[in-house]
């Protein structure tokens, strides 16, 4: 007795159908105008009945391959051209975005176009950046291809009014969107409610300085070793909250910045100092990156510390059991509140061949069904705001106070906002790390950046302000 298969497989032998007939019309087997073979004979090949046939031809005809003419045939109507798009990003693009089943959702609504990564881990050089279609980078990484000729090397893009524009801002360039954003996150406290519950504190709240921080954190520190607060100072996405809480920016005399002496940037960095040198709170711990510090927190040993949304992804792989009760408030202040937002954006290469088909992945990907799957299956915030008029449930580990990055849109901040080269960092910071590890006093510190110099390009232009 011939078994009758259920309705599931019978899906699946429809799709095979459909999937089998529109590669080989892609690769040019039947040319638009020609009329495919008998559904007699499909059907044979593919070991169905005619009626069955006829249902996976349906699916054809709904996705506009084929017209069916009655008593003549199945008409081919397109041909498109396989393609094949090379997007360069980081392994961590694919872990914040579950990057890899987006691709393959875009194959199914665009067959003939495959995307292809290529990992890097620096932004990609003038000569490599030839052999690509696609750029995915953050706001940093955009300010330093700027100042390395990026703007000729990027399509400039339409305004995207969908999207949070404190988020669309870092991508601009004299006046141009060369990036939309994917996913951003704002640097947030995070904080595990069991430690402040056992020593009777109130929980981190919007409220907070530096010194309410201090006060808890030392409170926290049991001598166990377990630690008040501590996070990854040496991170780029760390260090510049401080100085973008002064309230000030650098300002240059040509190539050269002026003086730190009696600016509050120069009382942030010294807060700065304060705060990692405090054992009380904070420990000596040399870490290599910032998921050194989450394991440190996932394992109970910090009560406090600093990171993103997309930072929490990395506990998507954690067993939930081992995953502490945690939270998040913004990040403490010293006069107002500000934090660094972070974003991911996706720009096109301008030489590319496939500009059609490149427009089409940058306009998948900021859509309101590709952005729902990420806001539902990571703990990455999409940057499209219609996604974010309701929060729905997810079986992600989120923190109870996950929407509270819309109430902190005011505070967002970017490198930019600085006045800081992108090239500069580097060199600067060498100066800060002397400082903060005493080294050099707060005199040596004003003066090593008074006889500092950079680029022949002034400062201003090169990072568009």
């Amino acid at each position: 007795m011939k078994v009758r298969p259920t309705n599931e497989q019978f899906r699946e032998k429809l799709e095979q159908v459909k999937v089998a007939l529109r590669s080989e019309i892609i690769d040019g087997k039947y040319a638009p105008g020609e009329f495919l073979p008998s559904e007699a004979s499909l059907a044979e090949a593919f070991g169905m009945s005619n009626r069955s046939l006829r249902k996976g031809l349906d699916l054809l005809v709904e996705e506009g391959w084929i017209e069916k003419i009655p008593g003549v045939g199945n008409k081919v109507l397109t041909r498109q051209t396989r393609v094949v798009l090379k997007l360069v990003c980081n392994q961590v693009t694919h872990r914040n975005l579950l990057l890899s089943e987006l691709l393959s959702r875009f194959q199914a609504q665009y067959p003939w176009i495959s995307v292809e990564t290529e990992l890097y881990s620096e932004i990609p050089g003038p000569d490599s950046v030839k052999k690509i279609d696609l750029v995915m980078i953050d706001n940093f990484q955009f300010l330093q291809a700027i100042e390395s000729g990026g703007a000729e090397k990027l399509e400039p893009l339409p305004v995207h009014t969908g999207i949070f524009s404190a988020v669309s801002r870092p991508f601009f360039y004299e006046g141009l969107p060369y990036m939309q954003p994917i996913i951003f996150s704002p640097i947030v406290l995070c904080y595990n409610k069991a430690h402040f519950r056992e020593n009777g504190l109130q929980e981190p709240n919007g409220s907070w300085t530096w010194n309410d921080l201090v006060q808890s954190a030392e409170l926290l520190t049991n001598g166990n070793g377990r630690y008040g607060f501590c996070f990854h100072g040496p991170g780029i996405n760390r260090w510049p909250v401080f100085l973008l809480q002064s309230g000030e920016r650098f300002e240059w005399s040509g190539r050269k910045p002026n003086s730190l002496r009696g600016t509050k940037l120069l009382e942030s960095l010294k807060l700065f100092r304060s705060i990692i040198e405090n054992r009380n709170m904070f420990p000596l711990y040399w870490s290599e990156d910032s998921r050194e510090i989450n394991q440190m927190f996932l394992e109970g040993r910090l009560s406090m510390t600093l990171n993103s949304y997309m930072g929490f992804n990395q506990w998507m792989d954690a067993d939930p059991d081992a995953i502490p009760d945690f939270d998040i408030s913004p990040v403490p202040f010293i006069d107002e509140p500000r934090t660094l937002v972070i974003a991911l954006g996706l720009g096109i290469v301008r030489h590319t061949p496939y500009m059609e088909e490149a427009k089409l992945f940058l306009d998948f990907m900021t859509s309101f069904g590709t952005q729902q799957f990420i806001r539902d299956e990571t703990v990455s915030i999409p940057s499209l705001q219609a996604v974010h008029s309701t929060i729905a449930p997810s079986s992600m580990q989120r923190p109870n106070r996950y929407p509270l990055f819309r109430e902190m849109l005011f505070s967002y901040r970017s490198y930019s906002d600085l006045n800081i080269p992108a090239s500069a960092f580097s060199k600067l910071y060498n100066h800060f790390k002397a400082y903060w590890a005493n080294i050099i006093d707060e005199d040596e510190l004003c003066a090593r950046i008074d006889k500092t110099r950079f680029g022949e390009t002034d400062v201003r232009q090169s990072i568009g302000t």
